[in-house]
């Protein structure tokens, strides 16, 4: 089966203090498949909008640590129609597995979820930025199916290359409700590149009066 997916995300935030922020992820995905023999098929869907409020507990220039809620509507469902639902559920499927299940939340379906957000970040002495988090969670079904809890932990670690810091993540997902088959976790290791640059400013030009004639 040849598969084709895009799925954009973006992320906005907003400093409520000097210690509190609260950020927004949305996301959508678009996945086009071919099964041999048969028409190609396509599903567009939005997922499930997630909000966060997270504090620092300790924050200074070479390391971090966050503890914060993060919560999303159920925007992730199933439109209903036996044909539409196999689609949909194959678009999810691909949205989740291309992030290695990092975001779960968000592509959970026909489900509340309801994590709590664990955070850490540090720059070591020598030009290396390490990292964790783990965000236990419960996901309040909106449907027929029970609800469940599950954890998403990760760690990662990258080396500093004035702006560029090339990196490896591994994470792990875990819940207690089978994901695929009698499977109740993934892993995933993922390679990155995260670039980071300075900000800039575009100076002020100097205000001038002119005097017409006359």
């Amino acid at each position: 089966m040849a598969t084709i997916h895009v799925a954009p995300q973006v992320a906005a935030g907003v400093r409520l203090n000097s210690w509190l922020l609260a950020t927004t992820d949305v996301t959508s995905a678009w996945t086009t498949f071919r099964i041999e023999g048969e028409a190609r098929r396509s599903s567009f869907r939005f997922g499930n909008p997630f909000v966060t409020v997270q504090a620092a507990l300790l924050e200074e220039r070479n390391r971090s640590i966050y503890a914060g809620v993060g919560v999303a509507p159920p925007v992730t469902t199933f439109p209903g129609t036996i044909p539409k639902n196999t689609e949909v559920e194959y678009n999810y499927a691909v949205a989740t597995a291309a992030r290695g299940f990092a975001d779960y939340w968000m592509w959970a379906p026909n489900a509340i979820p309801i994590a709590l957000l664990l955070r850490s970040r540090a720059e070591l002495s020598m030009p290396v930025i390490v990292g964790a988090e783990l965000d236990p969670a419960v996901l309040v079904s909106v449907n027929s199916n029970p609800s469940r809890l599950a954890v998403v932990a990760a760690a990662h670690a990258g080396l500093r290359m004035g702006p560029l810091t090339p990196g490896v993540r591994v994470q792990m997902l875990a819940q207690s409700a089978p994901l695929a088959g009698r499977d109740f976790s993934q892993w995933a290791a993922i390679l990155y590149a995260n670039a980071e640059f300075e900000p800039s400013y575009a100076p002020r030009l100097p205000s001038t009066w002119m005097r017409r004639p006359g």
